[in-house]
């Protein structure tokens, strides 16, 4: 009741905060992580990135900034996606119940698209769009051809029937058995002529068929039929080592299937850039190639491994039968079908063939290989002289034998190459430079892969396309001529050589990783979990200032984001707000770094914003495989360590710049932001536990330092310091790490002093079920100790805690020397890993061991330090850190369970915040810990909750997998803060499409300006086709001028600063007025621009068509046209 004379008066740190009307908890944004991707879609003109889930959403990502959420009128799969450049829409398929509905996006209108239109249609198996029309075909089941128009928004009345039908007689007429599928007339793709709009290839189950859409009837059908005996893709079938598994009937059956007629069903199909040929797939993993010309006979039949596939082998198959009989050989495994092709030529070549070419080959692997995308690049296609006679024969097949040749040779590999994936990859995405023609894969840069993962989950990564070992070969210099290599001497040969050598040791032929938006580059590395950093000028602009390579960005530069008008006031203040970032792990043993700052949302117009938010900072990435897979670390640890490790947590110290994780397994791996370094020698340290890693090179801006490894288990608690010490608890284990050596610089193992190369000290032994539950790094004073000395406090789960004091010395063998421990009861039970604080009494502020305190130990005013302890039953404050204690709160289960807590800052109060998986925060006061009151948080499923200093919180909800799949940013003071998605405008960078390919001849280079040996017209304009499918009634609508009020922040500050408070009526007019004479301007401007380039295009167009047919005329009497 009566305070002693002596007693220190502890002032409340909290007034300032005991109003409930400075608090308000509210959600800021919401950051999605898709999980159950289904398909892809790119328009490469304005570099947009759209993909579809399983939940009936849709993500369209653009330039920074640029990202908005779609979400079907029901929650259904997303089957297809596809851009449509000429009426700048999304086209959207949903998988119904009774059918499927497109639904169509206008991408014109501002803010977000607008639903235009959704139309029901009967179940739908492809959906194909041009960029040089405005009409969508759609593949139904049955195999009919709809159409539908885009620009109109209605089903147009054209209609092509099932063209496979009349072809089903075809073997029948030539005396081959064999047996009608309902299989055989469903239509499995659409793929549009890549050079003749009037041409279109459909692909049944049976067969393909090259279609003419002005006389709906079929040009050709091509169809593959194995003869008895012939391979096919699945093989003759292997030796097995017990015949007597073997039952006879099943390879009876098997044998029987291979000596009849088979025809393999069609799963995929791709066209060669130059028009001339094409490849399909099928679903006993063969592909077969044609020319568009013959359509009696395959160029090639293969598989992944074999050639010729569609041959009989009378050796193979003799003993093939032999073995069968005998109960030798298994049935042949049953290879992958094709499941998706992709043929793409390349714009370095001056051949408007294609020059090189490379397939993309998703499937076709054989059982129990590894999952991945198979690419295979192939010569050019250039036909040799024409033969000296020109005459034709009339029984002979159109396709010269010259010609087929020429194609056959073109379908030899130069160079293959293998993307590994860790799960089966499901679907890809070829991204190309700029052209939206030859079926979007001409010219690619990147490959997206959508791969299967852990929980039935569906993620994207991005790969380098094509892989560089293709075009390193092709950049190599020419092999020198004789003279000139005669010229030079010994000396220059060697140097060149050596440069040459360099060269290639520096160059990587393995495809590089590239950035892939935020959304879902956190999805493919599986999120686990992250903490939300404030940070100090000073160590933000070190972080943020490393820059990424141009070309390891995917090209996605569409439309742009300016920040919200409304809230222009709002937005001055955001630069007042205190830098932070994220730090989060992953499950692909990754550390990544994001910029949360709110300054990154400041960009009115017309300055777009230039980042997105979250920022990704590729630069700092930490990848823990390198340091994993090394081999003196798997010599020091185990072999299998990669196979089980999983990141536990991370630690970075703000000030020192370094990153500690925590393995799972007990590792702790310390990373320092160095910059990139090469490869240098290993080197022991004295101490047994320690590893260390400054022999593995590193290309970003952490490098690996050094690695903890006593094999004690997994850690209890870590904790790390500004100063260069890091502690690390292990079962009755702890060690002290100077991180200025490497060298362990105190070790204590069951309470009993050990030395040997290292210095040892004494620690009171503990129970086996007391373990350490927190460490925590301060410099302070303690109770009969006033000195500021560097301290390590250990909190146990029984509540009992011990101080530990380092003292720096002059000795030139132990530069520190630790005392104690100071043993201390009262403390909370079961302190939280982050729950321990140690605070100034008088400011509230932090007393953590950074380096200004322990340069000024000793001097200046002294004021007492309260620790605060935080448990998951209670909290406790202690003056001195082990003295008296002046605050003390218990809380029950009606509580909940605590999911994190944190010392906030507001108003220079500090209050204490802990909050719980009921959507609660507990506020209480420090330090006497009086509860002052509860908010109510958003109510977001949540595993867990990272809360910074200011209020600012993160809250993780988890997928069923186990990874992150949703982040929540909100604060406790949700005042005049803008986190709102900004406004987006995609008609800013609206695309402009460039001229189609026009066909091209197949005849050699010399004579491609004489004729082709195919004949050829020019091809059906877009408008032309347009007026076909839409028939003579077709509702043209009228385009809608865009009005939009964009007026500049110059403009916006000149004119506010001289108008008077009772002329605001009188600027709003004026404002009105400008606005619209600049609308008006801008739409004159952009309507002269169109034409103009419409004028060009039609110059060149008939310039084009005036030599084509000079050329034809001069042509005609060599080839006898």
């Amino acid at each position: 009741m009566f305070r002693r004379h002596s007693d220190v008066v502890y002032i409340d740190l909290s007034m300032d905060l005991r109003d409930p009307d400075d608090w308000k908890a509210g959600s800021l944004r919401t950051f999605e992580y898709p999980l159950n991707i289904t398909t892809l879609a790119t328009e490469p003109i304005s570099g947009l990135l759209a993909i579809g889930t399983a939940g009936g959403v849709v993500y369209i990502f653009g330039s920074p900034g640029v990202e908005t959420r779609l979400s079907l009128p029901d929650p259904v799969g997303v089957r297809f996606l596809q851009f449509a450049p000429s009426t700048f829409q999304l086209a959207c398929l949903g998988q119904d119940y009774d059918g499927n509905m497109l639904h169509i996006w206008d991408l014109s209108s501002y803010g977000r698209p607008k639903l235009a239109r959704s139309s029901r249609f009967d179940p739908i198996n492809s959906l194909t769009l041009s960029p040089c029309h405005s009409h969508a075909f759609l593949a139904l089941n049955s195999g009919e051809i709809r159409t539908y128009d885009l620009l109109c928004l209605r089903k147009s009345p054209y209609i092509m029937p099932n063209l496979w039908k009349p072809s089903e007689d075809k073997l029948s007429a030539n005396g081959v058995p064999y047996t009608q599928t309902r299989e055989s007339l469903i239509s499995v793709e659409i793929v549009i002529h890549p050079r003749d709009l009037n041409r279109l290839f459909v692909a049944y189950g049976g067969g393909v068929v090259l279609a003419d859409l002005t006389k709906r009837s079929t040009v050709r059908s091509y169809e593959l039929v194995l003869p008895p005996g012939a391979p096919g893709g699945f093989g003759y079938g292997s030796r097995v080592r017990n015949p007597s598994l073997l039952k006879t009937p099943v390879f009876t059956d098997h044998l029987q299937d291979l000596l009849t007629y088979r025809r393999p069903e069609v799963t995929a199909l791709a066209i060669h850039p130059a028009g001339h040929f094409f490849v399909v797939g099928h679903a006993d993993g063969s592909l077969s190639f044609w020319a568009v010309e013959d359509e009696e006979t395959p160029l090639l039949v293969r598989t992944l491994d074999e050639l010729d596939v569609h041959t009989v082998d009378a050796e193979k198959l003799d003993e093939h039968v032999f073995r069968t009989k005998q109960a030798e050989v298994a049935p042949p495994a049953e290879r992958e079908p094709i499941f998706k092709l992709s043929w793409s030529g390349f714009s370095n070549s001056s051949d408007p063939r294609g020059g090189k070419t490379t397939l993309a080959i998703l499937g076709g692997l054989n059982p129990g290989e590894a999952a991945g995308l198979t690419v295979i690049q192939l010569p050019a296609f250039n036909p040799p002289e024409p033969p000296a006679s020109t005459s034709i024969d009339p029984k002979q097949p159109f396709l010269h034998p010259v010609m087929r040749q020429a194609m056959r040779d073109s379908l030899n590999p130069l160079e293959s190459y293998f993307y590994f994936t860790q799960g089966v990859v499901q679907d890809y995405l070829l991204i190309p430079q700029k052209s939206p023609h030859f079926a979007g894969t001409f010219d690619p840069i990147a490959v997206l892969l959508l791969t299967e993962g852990k929980g039935a989950t569906r993620t994207i990564e991005a790969l380098q396309y094509p892989p560089p070992e293709f075009t390193v070969k092709d950049l190599k210099s020419p092999a020198p001529g004789p003279q000139m290599e005669a010229k030079k001497d010994a000396l220059e040969s060697l140097a060149d050589d050596l440069a040459d050598t360099l060269q290639s040791l520096q160059q990587s032929d393995e495809p590089r990783r590239l950035m892939l938006p935020p959304a879902l580059l956190n999805g493919s590395s599986g999120l686990l979990d992250g903490q939300l950093l404030k940070l100090n000028r000073e160590t933000y602009q070190t972080l943020v200032q490393g820059t990424t390579e141009e070309g390891l960005h995917l090209p996605l530069k569409g439309g742009q984001a300016w920040a919200i008008e409304s809230r222009a006031n709002d937005l001055k203040i955001a630069k007042y707000q205190p830098h932070r970032i994220l730090i989060t792990h992953y499950r692909d043993m990754t550390v990544q770094f994001s910029d949360t700052s709110a300054q990154l949302l400041i960009g009115l117009q017309p300055t777009p914003l230039q980042t997105s938010l979250p920022n990704s900072l590729p630069d700092l990435t930490i990848d823990l495989k390198p340091v994993l897979l090394d081999s003196v670390v798997l010599g020091r640890t185990s072999s299998t360590l990669i196979d089980h490790a999983r990141i536990e947590f991370v630690h970075f110290a703000t000030e020192a710049l370094e990153t500690t994780v925590v393995l799972q397994s007990g590792e702790v791996i310390l990373y320092r932001l160095s910059g990139p370094r090469n490869v240098s020698s290993y080197r022991d340290l004295p101490d047994e536990e320690l590893i260390i890693l400054s022999h593995i090179p590193n290309y970003r801006g952490f490098s690996p330092y050094f690695m903890l490894n006593p094999k004690k288990g997994p850690s209890e608690a870590c904790a790390v310091s500004d100063i260069g010490f890091v502690a690390v608890a292990y079962h009755n284990v702890l060690y002290i790490v100077n991180m200025r050596g490497p060298q362990v610089a105190f070790r204590y193992v069951d309470g009993k002093l050990t030395r040997g190369k290292v210095a040892g000290g004494l620690i009171s032994g503990r129970a086996d079920s007391d373990p350490v539950t927190s460490l925590l790094w301060t410099i302070s004073e303690v109770v009969k100790d006033p000195e500021q000395r560097v301290r390590l406090v250990a909190m146990r789960a029984s509540g009992q805690y011990q101080i530990y004091t380092l003292t720096q010395t002059d000795s030139s063998t132990q530069s520190w020397v630790c005392e104690g421990p100071i043993t201390a009861d009262g403390g909370v039970s079961q302190v939280l890993p982050r729950g321990a604080f140690v605070i100034d009494s008088k400011s509230g502020a932090g007393v953590t061991a950074n380096r200004s305190r322990l340069a000024g130990a000793g001097y200046g005013q002294k004021t007492p330090p309260v620790l605060v302890m935080v448990g998951t039953k209670g909290a406790r404050c202690f003056a001195n850190l082990n003295g008296e204690r002046i605050g003390k709160v218990d809380w029950g289960s009606k509580v909940g369970t605590i999911q994190g807590v944190q010392i906030v800052e507001k108003l220079g109060s500090h209050v204490l915040v802990v909050t719980t998986d009921r959507h609660d925060a507990l506020v209480y006061s420090l330090p006497q810990l009086e509860y002052m009151l509860k908010l109510k948080l958003p109510p977001v499923s949540s595993s867990s909750l990272t809360l910074d200093e200011t209020g600012d919180f993160v809250a993780w909800t988890p997928h069923s997998s186990g990874t992150i799949d949703q982040a929540t940013y909100g604060t406790l003071f949700d005042i005049r803060r803008v986190y709102e998605p900004p406004d987006i405008d995609f008609l800013s960078t609206k695309p402009v499409v460039p001229v189609a390919p026009q066909p091209v001849s197949a005849g050699p280079a010399s004579l491609l300006q004489l004729g082709s040996w195919f004949p050829f017209n020019q091809s059906m304009t877009g408008t032309q086709l347009d007026e076909l499918l839409g028939g003579p009634d077709r509702p043209i609508p009228q385009p809608e001028r865009q009005q939009r009020d964009f007026l500049s922040g110059t403009d916006l500050a000149a004119g506010a600063s001289g108008v008077a408070a009772a002329a605001a009526a009188t600027q709003s007019n004026l404002y009105s007025r400008i606005s619209s004479a600049l609308n008006e301007r801008g739409q004159v401007l952009s309507d002269l621009e169109e034409r103009f380039n419409a004028l060009e295009e039609g110059s060149k167009n008939m310039v084009s068509q005036a030599k084509r047919l000079a050329t034809q005329q001069t042509a005609k009497s060599w080839f006898g046209l």
